[in-house]
């Protein structure tokens, strides 16, 4: 303390107040934050609070967060608390499983039949009869999104619709008028000619791309009339409409070339960003949503652009439509439904509505539009994209309750006829087989009866667990007792009761975290079971069809190979660093630590950096290479060529070796010098002492982490799931991921369950390998 302090005075008073007026300052501005973001809006004080959770976030948040604000303002029974959650659908279907699910929900078109499958929903009829909430208000594509098997559960919200988006500077730079868009398919890929422009092998920019955006890879038949199922029990993928759509998918592939389309594909950037490929200028047309203009106007606002319907098969035809919607619902389990079904019936309201979709520049889902909609509206072809929603042609998708397998099995029929490893009826056909599977298992299920008693069945097996563990005890005890010929041991007046009263905290913790999870996954590996309902008793029909399945295969063999490269790779690089470092470099405190620093690195952040690094045209790799060679070496598609993109990633995970670096050291410098000494008076060489010495001694380190690496690598996930999301072509789907997604995007938990467990017995296999082999390989010190 200084003296002026110590000695009293103003300044010794200010400094014993400095923690009273820190506190009250703190106070204070917590006090104006809340009132800030509660300004202008009604407290929740003694009203019924209904919990809101949507998607949005930015100015569409905004747009919602006004509206909620109206309502709450509108009366004082009910106070909505709106909240912005990302990943919506995942985080709903588990708030609904925990029993702890928001009042309203505002989820995508296609989640409402998942959720009703599930039985997940509050069905609105009853609360909806006399009401705002009624089908004749709506457009009639929009309104039966909501309905599922003749009952209402989603009401429309914010709708979207599409068109064929162009850029004009670049019709007018090709010689084509950029006021005439093309109108049939035929002048689509006349255009798209003119507009793409390639030198030496490269392109440099193209006239129109299917993939771009990889959102719709199903939405492709309807424009040639084709279907995806017959709205019943079959699926209709590969029917002839259907193959002739794809083919002509699979006709730029041959026309423009695959390489140069995964180069020029593999530059793009983000969809809401600058090098997104339209708004930077690299692709002329493209077939997107009502919502591209807002991007347009944040992102590239100097674009010269316009808007249209997309070209169709035939001239005359009406305008192929693809149509989605936001859906406001009420989960199973609500606190509050009424109430939030007159929040709901609030934005139901034309001037709701239509505030709401002003505010997020989109149509209005609403058969009746004001005039105020159109005038004071921001996009420029609003009335256009409303007239599209009411085309006889315009189609969400298909109200099936497999529909996210459906729609990953045709994007990946999509790469296969995009990268030419299939024509496209092989690869529809093979895509339709296994979605007939699927859905035939749905249907089957549905027609099922649930088991309440399954959910005893865990409970039971660890009732049998334990009271096998104390029959064993009772049995090691008698045998004690005639060991010792009815003498009394020393640990007679050990207290058994005192002893399992101290076990049984952790006892406790162990069965309830550890034992139960266990047991329901063993259970539910014999059942068809999806959390939201009770399970069904199949036997081993999961494991039949996981043998049964070539998607199974192919993300073992995936995981197989990326163990059986990444792992070697990743300890040869730790032990050569460890090597360099223990041989007394100068500053290796230093570059000790630049080694280890990556494998402090969250995951997620690595695999975001690597993906810049990996970026065709602006990552540094592709750099670096192009100026090693003086411009010799064209860009590498890392990660959308499928021949490159697994061993990218066995590339990336050579960079976070530190932490096994750091173990390798510590080994190497417990190697006593004696033993270098003598090998250096009998004239051994550095690589006579590595291999004769320092391999031996270092064995039981390096077979530590070859364990630990085996078990790690055969859980791989994060890396492909961010950087690849599987693909190309599924070419880095690993065994973790496709788990991953059948028990949180289908919900089929008894299939990964069953997955779970082939996965427990193929470590289980593994690492009894490693055994063995450790048993004659490894050298221990003290043997």
């Amino acid at each position: 303390m200084l003296p002026f302090v110590a000695k009293g005075g103003v300044a010794a008073a200010f400094c014993k107040a400095l923690p009273w007026l820190l506190a009250l300052s703190a106070l204070i501005a917590a006090w104006l934050v809340a009132r800030t973001a509660h300004a202008g809006a009604p407290s929740p004080q003694g009203r019924t609070v209904v919990t809101y959770w949507d998607k949005w976030t930015d100015f569409e948040k905004a747009a919602m967060q006004a509206v909620v604000d109206d309502f709450n303002a509108s009366q004082q029974e009910i106070y909505v608390d709106f909240l912005s959650i990302s990943g919506i659908s995942q985080k709903t279907l588990i708030a609904i499983a925990g029993g702890n699910p928001p009042d309203i929900a505002g989820v995508w078109a296609n989640d409402v039949i998942d959720f009703a499958d599930k039985n997940a929903l509050i069905p609105l009829d009853e609360m909806a009869r006399g009401t705002l909430v009624d089908r004749e208000r709506y457009l009639p594509i929009y309104w039966d999104m909501g309905v599922y098997r003749g009952k209402l559960y989603g009401v429309p919200s914010t709708p979207g619709v599409t068109g064929l988006h162009w850029n004009k500077a670049l019709f007018r730079a090709a010689g084509l008028d950029p006021e005439r868009p093309p109108r049939t398919l035929a002048e689509l890929d006349a255009y798209a000619d003119k507009l793409t422009i390639a030198r030496d092998g490269k392109i440099e920019q193209i006239g129109f791309l299917h993939s771009e955006p990889p959102w719709w890879p199903f939405f492709w038949v309807h424009f040639f009339h084709g279907e995806l199922w017959d709205g019943r029990a079959n699926v209709t993928l590969d029917e002839p409409r259907n193959v002739r759509a794809f083919e002509w998918i699979q006709s730029y592939a041959k026309r423009y070339g695959v390489g140069p389309l995964q180069n020029l594909s593999a530059g793009f950037g983000n969809f809401a960003s600058a090098q997104n490929p339209f708004m930077s200028g690299k692709l002329a047309m493209v077939f997107q949503g009502v919502w591209l203009a807002n991007y347009i106007e944040q992102y590239a606002p100097e674009l010269e652009w316009s808007a249209a319907p997309m070209p169709v098969l035939n001239a005359g035809e009406d305008p192929v439509v693809f149509v989605d919607t936001d859906m406001l619902l009420i989960p199973r389990g609500a606190p509050h439904p009424e109430a939030a079904f007159r929040f709901i019936e609030f934005v139901a309201s034309q001037a709701s509505t239509e505030k709401l979709n002003l505010g997020q520049r989109k149509n209005s889902p609403l058969r009746e539009v004001s005039a105020h909609f159109y005038a004071t509206h921001e996009h420029p072809h609003i009335v256009m994209f409303q007239e599209l929603a009411e085309s006889k042609n315009a189609r969400g998708m298909p109200k099936m309750s497999i529909w996210r397998e459906y729609r990953s099995e045709v994007a990946d029929a999509f790469q296969r006829v995009w990268l030419l490893e299939s024509t496209p009826r092989e690869a529809l056909a093979k895509a339709e087989a296994r979605i007939q599977k699927s859905w035939d298992r749905e249907r089957r299920r549905q027609a099922a009866r649930p088991s309440a008693a399954l959910a005893w069945a865990p409970i039971a097996l660890i009732a049998l667990f334990v009271a096998a563990l104390v029959a064993l005890a009772l049995r090691e005890r008698a045998r004690h007792r005639v060991a010792m010929g009815g003498r009394k041991s020393a640990r007679a007046h050990v207290s058994g009761a005192k002893g399992l009263a101290f076990f049984s905290p952790w006892a406790v913790g162990l069965l309830v975290f550890i034992g139960y999870p266990v047991a329901a996954s063993l259970v539910h590996s014999f059942c068809d079971y999806s959390v939201l309902q009770e399970p069904r008793w199949v036997g081993l029909q999961n494991f039949a069809e996981l043998f049964g399945d070539q998607l199974f295969f192919v993300a073992l063999r995936n995981t197989l190979l990326y163990v059986a490269f990444a792992l070697p790779l990743g300890l040869l690089i730790a032990f050569a660093a460890a090597l360099a470092l223990d041989s007394g470099l100068r500053g290796s405190g230093i570059y000790r630590t630049l080694v280890f620093l990556p494998s402090l690195t969250p995951v997620v952040a690595s695999a975001m950096v690597w993906l810049w690094i990996y970026n065709a045209e602006y990552g540094v790799l592709n750099d670096l290479l192009r100026r090693l060679s003086f411009g010799l070496i064209d860009p590498v598609p890392w990660l959308a060529d499928r021949h490159l993109a697994l061993p990218s990633i066995i590339l990336m995970s050579c960079w976070s070796v530190g932490q096994m670096m750091v173990i390798l050291l510590a080994a190497l410098q417990d190697v006593p010098t004696s033993v270098y000494e003598a090998a250096d008076i009998d004239g051994a060489s550095f690589w006579h002492k590595v291999r004769h010495i320092t391999l031996p001694l270092v064995s039981p380190v390096l077979y530590f982490n070859a364990i630990m690496g085996i078990i790690a690598g055969l859980q791989i996930f994060a890396q492909p799931y961010i950087m690849t999301g599987g693909g190309p072509a599924r070419a880095t789907l690993t065994y973790t991921m496709q788990l991953y997604e059948n028990a949180f995007t289908f919900l089929r938990m008894g299939y990964a369950s069953a997955m779970a467990w082939i996965m427990f017995v193929v470590i289980l296999l593994l690492t009894a390998a490693a055994v063995r082999v450790g048993r004659h390989r490894v050298h221990y010190s003290g043997a």
